[in-house]
């Protein structure tokens, strides 16, 4: 799960259902990114920001979804060192 796999999807298409008191949120950088992690394990299941058109979005770490199977999923690598 620390290994991120994301997706993005507009703000109102993404409920947290449960856990929301064993989180905390981090921003660092540009502080325009709200990391949102587990208190008790460190992981990031989601986190908030905007797209390039200033629309409100949620980052969600697939990993962290049940029922998921990653290996299905086609991924697009990004190298954010180099970004």
């Amino acid at each position: 799960m620390k290994g991120l796999l994301l997706t993005f999807v507009p703000i109102d298409s993404f409920r947290l259902l449960s856990g929301e008191d064993s989180l905390t949120e981090y921003r660092f950088n540009k502080k325009v990114i709200e990391h949102v992690f587990c208190k008790e394990c460190g992981v990031q299941p989601f986190a908030y920001g905007v797209d390039k058109d200033g629309n409100r979005m949620a980052t969600i770490n697939i990993r962290c979804l049940d029922g998921v199977n990653i290996e299905e999923i086609p991924a697009t690598v990004f190298d954010g060192r180099s970004y």
